[in-house]
Formats: structure tokens, C-alpha cells, sequence
């Protein structure tokens, strides 16, 4: 006897659900764990070296895992292009001013691919580019404050993440000093490199130019304004030379004649009687005005010595005449005075030297 399960195609179809049910729930779960449905924002770098990434290679920020490496290749300039996502959860601390940075760990204890994010207000947007901390963009933002780097509390990973930097930067620094002092490097030292060199060929052309010139081999400018100085300089010296021996042959002669001089102004009889008086007889005539001179004060000292012997007689005479000037003013007083003499002498009209006035004509 068959034994039938009443409804069986209808337990059989509702199994089959749950089946396919289960196994879509399970891939839902599966695929939340794994993101599957999830939005991610991908962004990119650049490093000088793939050591130490890897693809899958997760991105942390304070230990929490907020991302993924998905490439790793290089570009056009040799530079490595890392791709990279971050999860939607993370992605509103995604903001300007933020760095990557990849910390190598020299024991093999694993590496570090970190996220710093930035301190700006307005969030990157997805495929942009976000530079590693050790780059000179990265130190710009860090140096102006657009990103903070946290304190890290193992000292090996310290160490190293102060490392790696100074080695680039030492590498960096050493491959512009040889690209300038071969001349194929770019920037200011390459340039002062270039510059110093032109200089410094100009400075030896300049230099045997002048060495020539110096020894009468050169040509061009120089040269010939060397010898023309040569030339001034010696034609100078020639005359200097002429001029300077007139002027001593001047002072020679002056001297003599001064010496000349000298020696007649010492002669009493030389050069000073002869210039006053040529024929001697100016001498001559002061000589006999001297003694006519000498002869008149002899007489005025005899008049002087017999006038000392008639000084009372002359003082006597002079008494008398002053006695009698007295009595002759006295006697004409006394006639003045008489009443009879008076008005008997007419006075005298003192005559106008200017001719007859017509106006003391009387009518």
C-alpha cells in the first residue's frame, strides 16, 4: 500500500521559500559585513615607493578601520598611484586639510596606512587627491595648522615616523644637489649652480683678457685701452720730466742770484751805496750840509752862552717897557677923559670896497 503525503508539492514549494529566503538574508548579512552594498569614496596618492603597501591594505584612524587600498601602479612620472577607498561611515571627517601617511615598522611587526583628517569646514569630494604627510604638500598644511598629527604613544613608531620624513627630505635635498652641480636639475640651487658657472667662465675669459693685455698679447677693449694708457703714462712722465728739470734749472738760477745778492748786501761799499746814489755826489752834498749843520749849532752855542751873560740887563730893559706901556695908557685915558678933547678927533669911514651904493647917495 503507497503512502501519499497529502500536500506535498505545496510543503515541497513553501520549503523551497524558506530556502531561497534564508539564503538571501544570509547574503544580505554576508554582503553587510563585507560592504557589498555599501557606497565607498575612493581617492588617490602618490609615494615614492610601494614598499610597504599592499592592495586590500586596510586605512585606520585611531585604530578603527575606515578604509581600503584598492591599486597600487605607476604613473607617467615614476611616482607610485595609490587608490584607496573610505567607507560612507567615515567619510563626513573627510575634510580639507587632510593627510595620509604610511608608517613602516623596520622589526617586520606590520605596517601602519593612517588617515589624518584635516581641520577645514567643507569635505573633499570623491576622487580627489589627498597627499601623504611627508610631502611638501602634506608639511605645508601641517606647518599651517590645516591638519593636526596626534601624539603617538609607541616610541619605535615615533621614531620612525620622524624618520621617514628626514630621509626624504635628505634624498629630496641630496637629488636637487646633484641634478644642480650636474646642470640637469630644476629650482633655485640649480639655477644659482647654472648662474655661478656662466660666471665663473666669464671671470677666467675676463681674467686672460686682462693677463693679456697686461703682458701686450691681448686684443679688443681692454687691450688697446691698456696701451693707450701706457702711452698717456709715458708721454705724461716725459713731460713731468722736462717740466720738473726747467723748474729745478729755475730754482738753480734763483738761488745763485739770491746768493749773489746776499753776498753784495754784505759788502758796505756794494750793492746798497751804489743804488742810492750812482755818482757819490748825494753823498758828497749830506756831507757838507753835515758840517754847515755842525757849524750853526757851534755858533748857536756861542750865541747861547753870551745871551746867558746879558739875561739880567735884558730882563731890565723889558721891566722898563712895561712900566712905560702903563704910563702911556694912563696919559691917554686922562685925554680921552678931558672935556675939552672930547669929540675932537672925527672918526674915520671905512670906504665900501664894492664901488659907490646907491643906496648912501643922499638927494
Amino acid at each position: 500500500m503507497k503512502f501519499k503525503i497529502r500536500y506535498a508539492d505545496q510543503i515541497v514549494g513553501i520549503l523551497a521559500i524558506l530556502a531561497i529566503l534564508i539564503l538571501v538574508v544570509v547574503i544580505f548579512l554576508l554582503g553587510s559585513k563585507q560592504r557589498w552594498f555599501a557606497k565607498d569614496y575612493k581617492y588617490n596618492s602618490t609615494f615614492e615607493s610601494a614598499t610597504g603597501l599592499s592592495v586590500g591594505m586596510a586605512l585606520q584612524y585611531k585604530g578603527f578601520t575606515i578604509g581600503k587600498i584598492k591599486t597600487i601602479g605607476l604613473d607617467d612620472e615614476n611616482l607610485v598611484e595609490v587608490s584607496f577607498t573610505i567607507f560612507d561611515t567615515y567619510y563626513n571627517r573627510v575634510k580639507e586639510g587632510s593627510v595620509i601617511e604610511l608608517i613602516i615598522n623596520p622589526i617586520g611587526l606590520g605596517n601602519s596606512f593612517l588617515f589624518h583628517p584635516g581641520n577645514g569646514s567643507s569635505l573633499i569630494p570623491d576622487g580627489s587627491f589627498i597627499p601623504r604627510a611627508d610631502s611638501p604638500e602634506g608639511l605645508a598644511l601641517i606647518d599651517s595648522g590645516q591638519v593636526t598629527i596626534p601624539k603617538r604613544d609607541d616610541t619605535i613608531t615615533n621614531v620612525i615616523a620622524q624618520v621617514n620624513p628626514l630621509l626624504t627630505n635628505i634624498n629630496e635635498t641630496l637629488a636637487q644637489l646633484n641634478g644642480a652641480i650636474k646642470g640637469t636639475g630644476k629650482g633655485p640651487l640649480a639655477d644659482t649652480m647654472k648662474n655661478l658657472s656662466s660666471t665663473m667662465s666669464n671671470v677666467s675669459d675676463l681674467t686672460s683678457s686682462v693677463n693679456g693685455a697686461i703682458d701686450g698679447t691681448g686684443r679688443g677693449p681692454l687691450a688697446k685701452s691698456l696701451n693707450n694708457v701706457s702711452d698717456i703714462t709715458t708721454n705724461v712722465n716725459d713731460k713731468l720730466l722736462v717740466e720738473i728739470n726747467s723748474e729745478i734749472a729755475s730754482v738753480q738760477a734763483i738761488t745763485k742770484n739770491f746768493e749773489e745778492l746776499s753776498s753784495k748786501l754784505k759788502d758796505p761799499t756794494g750793492l746798497v751805496p751804489k743804488l742810492i746814489d750812482p755818482d757819490g755826489s748825494m753823498f758828497k752834498s749830506i756831507e757838507t750840509s753835515i758840517k754847515s749843520v755842525e757849524s750853526t749849532l757851534s755858533n748857536v752855542e756861542d750865541s747861547s752862552s753870551i745871551l746867558k751873560g746879558q739875561v739880567p740887563q735884558i730882563a731890565q730893559l723889558i721891566q722898563n717897557l712895561q712900566v712905560a706901556l702903563l704910563r702911556g695908557q694912563d696919559v691917554l685915558e686922562a685925554l680921552r677923559n678931558n672935556p675939552l678933547l672930547k669929540n675932537g678927533v672925527q672918526d674915520k669911514v671905512n670906504p665900501d670896497s664894492s664901488g659907490t651904493n646907491s643906496r648912501n647917495i643922499e638927494f
